[in-house]
């Protein structure tokens, strides 16, 4: 009897037991809400060019997030336009890092990033700036608080050596002079916006008739010394020219 009822207690001290360990492991792997990082800036604004690019333009400092347990935490300096509520944003990874400091030259990258076709006159644009901290897939991540940076960036993209043009009597200076063309670097293309009339125009390049394109065979494909294209009519337009276009460069024309 001494021994039945020796090895049931014993039984039953081992269940409590595990029952115990089980609850103590829940209470390990349980994850509360994360705290978000408090981000600061030693700066709001500042001043970007090309001469001073290697110059620390701006750090930024962050707390550590807080999930409820020990975790390796990833870092992510998150730039996007102000008031875009980061669709597209500009990403630099940092580990486990609590500070990063920008250069100019690093800063004007990130502005060059948001907006490839930075003008060469540019003005003051402002960004957003937060810090995404992050655990594991299984764990939301959590923002820190944001803070903005202001600056003038510059045009960090150089553009084609030959400058495009469009001229005839169907734009606005007629056969006397051209009309210049932008150049986008998003899409690697000149374009403009312009007034036409019912009339034709050629596409020119450096302001000399050395290099013309026309087309043939009105077929929205270029030829050298080619044929005048005819407007579709009177209005206002958006004209590009691809010049990358293979095998023959290309243009378009539609109502703006």
């Amino acid at each position: 009897m001494y021994n039945y009822f020796s090895k049931a207690t014993a039984l039953v001290g081992l269940v409590a037991i595990g029952l115990t360990a089980c609850k103590k492991d829940e209470t390990r792997a349980t994850m509360k809400d994360g705290v978000a990082p408090v981000l600061a800036a030693s700066a709001t604004t500042t001043t970007l060019t090309s001469t001073t690019g290697a110059n620390n333009a701006v750090t930024y400092n962050w707390s550590a997030a807080d999930f409820g347990y020990q975790a390796a935490t990833s870092y992510t300096l998150q730039f996007a336009k102000k008031g875009d509520n980061f669709k597209t944003t500009q990403d630099i990874s940092l580990g486990n890092a609590l500070t990063k400091t920008l250069t100019g030259k690093e800063l004007n990258g990130i502005y060059n990033g948001l907006d490839c076709n930075i003008s060469s006159t540019p003005s003051a644009t402002p960004l957003d700036v937060r810090v995404k901290a992050v655990i594991g897939d299984a764990v939301a991540p959590v923002y820190s608080n944001l803070v903005g940076i202001t600056t003038t960036p510059f045009q960090a993209q150089t553009p084609p050596a030959d400058s495009w043009g469009i001229i005839g009597a169907a734009t606005p200076t007629g056969w006397n002079s051209d009309t210049p063309m932008s150049y986008d670097f998003c899409n690697r293309t000149y374009k403009i916006t312009i007034q036409l009339t019912k009339d034709e125009f050629k596409f020119r390049a450096n302001g000399g008739w050395a290099v013309n394109l026309g087309d043939d065979g009105a077929d929205g494909k270029l030829e050298a010394n080619g044929a005048n294209i005819v407007s579709p009519g009177a209005g206002l337009y958006d004209v590009t020219l691809d010049m990358t276009a293979t095998p023959k460069p290309t243009y378009t024309i539609k109502l703006h």
